[in-house]
């Protein structure tokens, strides 16, 4: 049953506004630090019911950006960073059991393929920095033989394999932790908007439409939805990511072996990301929806046609010997993306709101990471946790608006149709290739 909305004030220690992933993962970590905490968490719809129950449920951390993290961070803090955020694999699995929740959690590796025709794959530098670094197991490169004894598709060549990911069905793992929370005892009120929030005579007063809520402190756990917080807005872009799902299909997964539960995708900036599910579909989406407005979240990211009908002719051109397999459904949502590709997490207002936003559509995992980090810093700032290099340290501004709505959509397009010359054998033209780069030489770590 969906929980009552708020109505009426309320006093609470900590407030938190979100109930996706991120914030329902703080109060479980919070709740576990300070059990006697009375934490009240806000959400708008019902929880999960955002990106976090409809992404691509693909969980693992960050060993593909361990080479960002130590240039930016340093060897040592980099490393650690990257150990932090490995954590998500098997701390969901070991949570599912604990917590009797079937997220249909399996742990497979996720494969990326090079599926260009005549373009070699990029990942050769990244593999021997990660094994000058010590990490050299965490991805581990297989040749084209290799890959098609995962899943025998034409359009794969060679591939890289993380070894520590896993897929899960998104819905039933938010539901579960909506469920434990609570069990625990936090007060979920969906159907809640938060209209304002402010700081005054040392507490945290959240405004909505039938209540208040005070609060010591506050966490902001709103994703996508931070490109139109004010203090946000200028680091946070939304975009939109599309999703189809096949009906079952089981004889014909197994005829091409792809049996094993591994997720799989493919080379393109605009990436297409696909998993099997637990009755044999296919689900495959790919980030190729537009670019928001002035932080507003509105139909561009749920009614997008012309998004869909990409991810499909995506899903046709990485598996065309499954083209006359029925789609049954197909959703969109936004996602949160910051300059260098990576999230922000820290605190303003004189420490008593805390934040994390920025997952670049791979939240599944990281948000648990958020979590833990976000309880630490409002229950005790000192913890090594709160204290991890990344915190605190704000992505670089984006444009402002029309040109950063302007230039999103501009780089969005150049490097769709950069990807499709690339899976069509084409070179693409100078002009495409010097588009793709703008945001690269601006200093963003977006873009070709």
């Amino acid at each position: 049953m969906p929980a009552s909305p708020l109505t009426g004030p309320v006093r609470a220690d900590v407030a938190i506004i979100g109930g996706g992933y991120t914030g329902m993962w703080t109060a479980w970590f919070l709740s576990q630090r300070a059990p006697d905490a009375r934490i009240v968490l806000l959400e708008q719809d019902i929880c999960g019911g955002g990106p976090s129950g409809r992404n691509g449920g693909f969980v693992h951390g960050w060993w593909e950006d361990l080479p960002y993290l130590v240039d930016r961070y340093g060897r040592d803090d980099g490393l650690a960073i990257a150990r932090e955020a490995d954590e998500v694999v098997d701390g969901i699995g070991a949570w599912c059991a604990e917590q009797d929740v079937d997220a249909r959690f399996i742990k497979a590796g996720y494969l990326a393929v090079n599926a260009f025709p005549h373009r070699p794959n990029d990942w050769d530098p990244k593999v021997a920095r990660l094994a000058e670094l010590g990490a050299g197991d965490e991805l581990v490169p297989l040749t084209r033989e290799e890959v098609q004894r995962i899943c025998a598709s034409p359009s794969f060549g060679e591939g890289l394999m993380m070894r520590s990911a896993a897929s899960i069905q998104p819905a039933r793992l938010a539901r579960g932790l909506r469920r434990a929370l609570l069990e625990r005892g936090v007060t979920i009120h969906e159907g809640t908007r938060a209209r304002s929030l402010d700081v005054r005579d040392g507490s945290v007063e959240i405004a909505t439409r039938h209540g208040s809520l005070s609060a010591g402190q506050a966490v902001l756990a709103v994703n996508a939805w931070a490109a139109g917080w004010p203090g946000f807005r200028g680091r946070v872009l939304a975009w939109g990511s599309y999703m189809v799902v096949t009906e079952p299909i089981p004889d014909r997964l197994a005829e091409i072996g792809w049996t094993g539960g591994e997720l799989l995708s493919d080379s393109r900036f605009t990436i297409s990301y696909f998993r099997t599910t637990a009755d044999g579909r296919i689900a495959f989406g790919a980030g190729v929806g537009a670019a928001g407005f002035g932080g507003g979240i509105g139909r561009v990211f749920t009614h997008d046609v012309r998004a869909v009908r990409r991810v499909v002719a995506n899903l046709d051109h990485l598996l065309p010997m499954l083209r006359d397999v029925p789609l049954v459904d197909a959703w969109g949502g936004p996602i949160d993306i910051t300059g260098h590709r990576i999230p922000e997490i820290g605190s303003v207002r004189g420490g008593r709101v805390h934040f994390a936003h920025g997952f670049a559509g791979n939240g599944a995992g990281p948000s648990r990471l958020a979590g833990r980090i976000l309880a630490a810093l409002v229950d005790a700032p000192d913890d090594p946790l709160a204290r991890l290099p990344l915190v605190g340290r704000r992505q670089p501004l984006l444009p402002p608006e029309p040109v950063r709505f302007a230039g999103a959509r501009l780089v969005r397009e150049a490097l769709i149709r950069q990807d499709d010359a690339y899976d069509a054998g084409r070179r693409p033209s100078r002009v495409l290739n010097l588009v793709s780069r703008l945001p690269r030489l601006l200093g963003y770590r977006i873009g070709h």
